[in-house]
């Protein structure tokens, strides 16, 4: 491709390759993935470190231009690319390898272990080279070691964009067309392509064309265009009629415009392009209408646009001026990307495949590729039993599938299952880790799934290694050893040249002598070496190269990025204790390299994956191996089944039959309640027609055609639904989609014949003479409705001609006296009085499907709902309320049903028989309105009802929140709530408390409140005093006479409640208590709990130190440390270590001329303070210390 008329130089290439690598390319075969690097920079946006897109001219990288067909031509025409890497300077070779750093994986020649990948066709079972994986961190100034070792890189993430959620993508622009039938021929539909602005070049990147569909209104199919090709991929127009059900104003139907590529083809193959879809204008000077879209197109969503492009009324308005002659002319400008998968195969090229980045998981995908490829592991992983896992929580079926996948898939693996599978949230997902770290928490997870199965033992017989650890006597016959397990070993690099003087030092020894010697019991302290020696080391060995280390003069951990070199065979045999049977000769088999610092950076793997053993073939086939595969396999086709239903969704209706059993038991208005109704669901072709329909029917049933009729569940004008007759006579030939209301779902209530009856059909129905009557029971003591069938009654029949028919149904004497009510819409329910009268003048406009309830006529006002009316009308004012405990983060709550009527005594006393517990316990709290957290308390007095606590979250979920008490609402409500720190004596923990003390109490108050609630020390003062805390520095509390109205307790202050020492009760004239706080180098950078200390005048200052060391309760070795100083005016004043220096009490007092402002009425001004200078040895926050949780596998 030529950009602006220049082609760019090859220097422009490896200069990419450069930022990408961190070292120029030496193989034709690494210009292949500079390629992907070129492609793959401009789409991803990983938080795994800083992103350098070579398309960005803002980048700090230089722009490479050069474009895919010339580099893929180039390699094709045998061409050289790579410049002499034996004219560059080793300067300039350190300078290429600055940015990276590499994972150390030595491999034990042994026949058994292996770890190279097996391709889709060998035999299963088939046992390769002996290879092992190390891990470390391992920053290498230049190439050497690399260019020795011949590791070939694996695309970990192979993909094109940050993928989030695996096998979809956002939707940038409208939803997912799946209609792809081609064009009806019925409807006479001409289409126009043309493309005016370019010439017909199949390999462009952008183009504009057009379809013009005439006869409009008689359209009712999926129509597309012919393709028009960019960049050598067909693309379509497709258009279509759509409808949706909206809520407001029912079905709305509009115009669904598409655009789809390579439609046709099932490879793995993606695509990112903008389009910009427009409806063009017939009126001349009118712009025309028009969406934008973005979207990856790849074979699973090759379609991309809007259901409802615009409403099929609009597009009908002549007015609107896009319609002539009942033809519309629709056009598309799309600019499209090359595309990746149709001209890289990494399968094809490589024989592997990569995994999708899925946020900040590199760590993650660079340990599966190395974990994939020790073939002893995977073999054992395929044989773990999962039949009777929850596919949603199995890490072992998980990691199956991904190993299955990057076996035989030839496309990128998604991990989205596997990190659903460790219960993971998509935060998780960003967070970064240490790569070691994962590698540990995962074969714990693996080891722990294979206790009790046939691969039980695999994970320590492959990774464990056991070493001694000893300490031996210089000048008696005493030793002392304990036997250690391992997974890793961590080497120091720091100063060190190569592997083996790393190891040197792992197992050099340690002098104690001196003050430091060596306790040997009955022997007494002696002289005594200290060190570790292997014992045995294991098949597969995993070495930590521990580049970040503490540096005590910055206090936090830095990276060493020093030379460091590692050998692609290693010989560690004279480590051992003893000799072993087998050498512990060890080949490299993957380097897992970190670019970045501690606080963040990027993983790729480089993997040897022949390795310098012989293959081994295994003459028996693994019965277990070949289950797994064919397991996964039936997912992938089950996959693809589900896929391509999807795609024909629009062919066919969801027809959901209600038996008369589905009635049963429903307490509410209408037959059924439609949310939670068990329908028998049928899918069915659109054009089936109703004959059919009834076959499939009779089929399913068993029961003959004869025994079965329809019912259309159909949504009258008042908003109840009631089945509808339908005549079967005239309309068998009809098709379903022209019977149902609804083009999309079909509700249909089927009536059988009764098991119990000997009629050989059902009786004959005239929807003019006759009428279809449901009846309902209601018992007025129990308060339910009791469903009793249905009948078909002569519109002229009399109502007292049912009696008989209800009594028997209900099981009543056949003289029962009975109250009929007619069930007309809910909350509406009205009685039938006059039973001489025939139905038709009885009941309100007499339909099929009207409901007729009844019950005992007599006294029943004995009954909290005497009569089915008041039940319903009860019914009408019932909710669903969610309770959530305010206490508890994200708790999920619990439902109750409750009348919006509801007093606030009557709710609370529902929850608290829920609960268990005394109503006035319990204090409820109102859901905000605009988010979901608990708002302000509501009162015990509140005199309203439930609905007025609720009625603003329609459309939401109704919900309340509540917290349990330890006292009465009605006692709390004339309380105030306070917070405040609790320290104990020894300095060295603190809480914080809740009391509540009287509204119209005072600080004395509070502190009596304390007592009750904090445990004192045996022997102390039994007095407390509050203090102020502002910025961990400490400041006298308000005096105990304060009003507590007049305490701030919001901002950054807090207030803190402890003991009066029994030495600080009384204060001589030459005594004073002085604030103490620590610090570290900046006054401002204080930390720990302050305190107040007792300083007298005149007081030697080692004297001081003393009382302090004793106060603190510190090692007195850690106290020399401890630098003091008196700060004032913001400025620190030390204080010479001497025994000449006496404490000066004027030195904490307030100058006159300083101005203090006074925190709060009662409270004393600030002061100087006494300041311990110290480092910080509580664990220090990041600032990004939020992504810096350990890591987990929850399930």
């Amino acid at each position: 491709r030529q950009e602006q008329g220049q082609r760019k130089s090859y220097e422009d290439i490896t200069q990419g390759w450069n930022i990408c690598c961190g070292r120029p390319p030496k193989k034709r075969g690494h210009l292949i993935v500079a390629e992907i690097g070129l492609i793959a920079s401009k789409y991803q946006s990983s938080s795994c470190g800083k992103t350098t897109s070579l398309s960005n001219r803002n980048s700090d990288a230089s722009p490479v231009t050069i474009g895919i067909e010339q580099l893929q031509q180039n390699l094709l025409e045998q061409k050289s690319f790579v410049p002499d890497e034996n004219n560059q300077s080793i300067e300039q070779q350190q300078s290429n390898f600055a940015r990276n750093s590499f994972v150390v994986t030595p491999v034990k020649l042994t026949s058994e272990i292996t770890s190279t990948a097996e391709a889709a066709s060998e035999v299963p079972g088939a046992i390769k080279t002996t290879i092992n994986i190390g891990i470390a961190m391992n920053h290498v100034n230049d190439q050497e070691n690399l260019k020795q070792l011949n590791l070939a890189p694996v695309q970990v993430n192979e993909v094109e964009e940050m993928d989030t959620q695996e096998g979809e993508t956002p939707n940038d622009g409208g939803g997912d067309g799946n209609d792809t039938s081609p064009m009806n021929g019925e409807s006479e539909l001409a289409c126009i392509v043309q493309d005016q602005e370019m010439e017909e070049d199949e390999a462009r990147s952008e183009a504009t064309f057009r379809y013009t569909v005439e006869n409009l209104s008689k359209m009712k199919e999926t129509q597309l265009s012919p393709a028009c090709y960019v960049r050598n991929l067909p693309w379509k127009i497709m258009v279509m009629p759509r409808t949706s059900q909206t809520q407001d104003r029912g079905p709305q139907k509009s115009l669904g415009f598409f655009l789809q590529c390579n439609g046709e083809s099932e490879s793995s193959w993606s695509c990112y392009a903008v389009a910009d879809l427009r409806l063009l204008s017939c009126k001349e000077g009118q712009d025309p209408f028009s969406r934008k879209i973005q979207h990856l197109f790849y074979s699973k969503e090759n379609d991309w646009g809007f259901s409802h492009f615009m409403t099929w009324l609009d597009v009908l308005d002549p007015d609107k001026g896009f319609i002539k002659d009942d033809s519309i002319t629709l056009e598309v400008h799309v600019m499209a990307d090359a595309p990746h998968g149709v001209s890289w195969d990494s399968k094809k090229h490589t024989g592997f495949v990569g995994l999708k980045n899925q946020g900040a998981t590199c760590y993650m995908n660079s340990l599966l590729q190395t974990l994939y490829f020790t073939n002893q592991l995977r073999k054992a992983v395929y044989k773990m039993p999962t039949e009777s896992d929850d596919s949603s929580k199995s890490v072992a079926l998980a990691l199956q599938r991904v190993f299955h996948e990057l076996q035989f898939s030839d496309k990128p693996v998604g991990t989205k299952k596997l990190t659903k599978s460790f219960g993971w949230e998509t935060l998780d997902s960003f967070m970064q880790h240490d790569v070691q770290e994962f590698l540990r928490v995962l074969l714990d997870k693996l080891e722990s799934k294979m206790k009790g199965t046939c691969v039980e033992g695999t994970v320590p017989k492959l990774f464990e290694g056991k070493m001694v650890s000893f300490i031996k006597c210089k000048n008696i016959d005493y030793k002392s050893t304990r036997v250690e397990t391992f997974y890793d070993i961590q080497l120091n690099i720091k100063g060190k040249k190569n592997i083996y003087e790393s190891f040197n030092d792992y197992v050099s020894t340690e002098s104690l002598d001196g003050d430091n010697k060596y306790d040997a019991g009955e022997n007494g302290l002696q002289e005594a070496e200290k060190g570790v020696i292997f014992s045995s080391f294991p098949p597969v060995l995993h070495l930590h190269l521990m580049r970040f280390q503490y540096d005590p003069v910055t206090d936090c951990s830095v990276k060493f990025n020093d030379r460091f070199e590692f050998y692609e065979k290693i010989s560690l045999g004279k480590y051992l204790q003893n000799k072993e049977a087998t050498s512990a000769d060890y080949t490299l088999h993957a380097v897992l390299v970190h670019s970045g610092d501690n606080h963040g950076g990027h993983y790729v793997v480089f993997i040897n994956p022949a390795g310098d053993g012989k293959a081994v073939i295994s003459p028996n086939v693994d019965i277990v191996y070949i289950v797994s595969i064919f397991r996964l396999q039936e997912e992938k086709r089950l996959e693809q089944i589900r896929r391509k239903e999807r795609t024909e969704a629009y062919l066919y209706i969801t027809v959901n039959v209600l038996l008369e059993d589905n009635f049963d038991g429903h307490q509410g208005n209408d037959l059924y309640d439609p949310e939670h109704a068990l329908y028998r669901v049928f899918r069915v072709r659109k054009q089936c027609t109703l004959h059919e329909f009834l076959e499939l029917l009779s089929d399913s049933l068993k029961y003959p055609i004869e025994q079965i009729r329809l019912w259309p569940l159909n949504v009258r004008s008042n908003q109840t639904c009631r089945p509808m007759p339908i005549e079967l006579e005239n309309d068998l030939q009809k098709s379903i989609y022209q019977c149902a209301e609804n083009p999309n779902v079909w509700n249909v209530f089927v009536e059988l014949v009764p098991p119990d009856s000997d009629l050989a059909a059902l009786p004959p129905f005239d929807k003019d003479t006759d009428v279809l009557l449901f009846f309902k029971l209601y018992d007025p003591k129990n308060k339910k409705i009791h469903y009793c069938g249905h009948h078909y009654m002569p519109v002229v029949a009399k109502v007292q001609e049912l009696i008989p028919i209800l009594n028997e149904r209900a099981g009543f004497p056949a003289d029962t006296e009975l109250a009929l009510y007619e069930e007309i819409k809910p909350n509406l329910v009205e009685k039938i009085d006059n039973l001489t009268e025939p139905l038709e003048k009885v009941l309100e406009e007499l339909m099929d499907g009207d409901i007729i309830v009844f019950q005992k006529e007599g006294d029943n006002q004995m009954y909290e709902l005497p009569t089915c009316r008041e039940y319903f009308k009860d019914l009408f004012y019932r909710v669903e309320v969610t309770f959530c405990d305010k206490t508890i983060p994200n708790d999920p709550g619990f439902t109750m049903e409750l009348s919006l009527r509801m007093t606030y005594d009557q709710m609370a006393r529902a929850v608290a028989q829920r609960l268990g517990t005394d109503p006035y316990l319990l204090q409820f709290f109102k859901c905000q309105t605009y988010k979901d957290s608990p708002g302000h308390p509501l009162k015990c007095t509140f005199e309203g009802s439930l609905k007025d606590l609720v009625s603003y979250c329609k459309p939401k979920a109704k919900k309340l929140y509540y917290q349990q008490l330890s006292i009465r609402v009605n006692e709390l409500e004339n309380k105030k709530q306070f917070k405040c720190i609790w320290v104990g004596p020894s300095l060295k923990e603190e809480k914080e408390i809740i009391l509540y003390p009287n509204k119209n109490g005072t600080v004395a108050t509070l502190l009596e409140e304390a007592k009750k609630q904090v445990e004192l020390s045996e022997n102390g003062s039994g007095k407390l005093r509050i203090l102020e805390i502002n910025s961990s520095k400490l400041s006298p509390g308000p005096r105990e006479d304060v009003p507590l109205d007049n305490l701030n307790t919001s901002g950054t202050k807090l207030y803190r409640i402890e003991e009066i020492p029994n030495d600080e009760l009384i204060l001589a004239e030459d005594e004073m208590l002085v604030p103490v706080a620590h610090f570290h180098k900046d006054i401002f950078s204080t930390f720990g709990i302050p305190f107040f200390f007792k300083i007298k005048h005149g007081e030697p200052f080692p004297k001081m130190k003393e009382r302090l060391l004793k106060k603190l309760g510190v090692q007195e070795k850690e106290f020399e440390k401890f630098k003091f100083a008196v700060v004032t005016m913001g400025k620190p004043h030390f204080i010479m270590d001497s025994p000449e220096y006496y404490m000066d009490l004027g030195d904490f007092r307030i100058h006159p001329n300083q101005i203090y402002p006074l925190l709060n009425a009662g409270t004393s001004p600030l002061r100087p303070w006494l300041g311990l200078e110290h480092v910080n040895k509580a664990p220090k926050r990041s600032r990004i210390n939020y992504l810096e949780k350990a890591i987990k596998i929850y399930n």
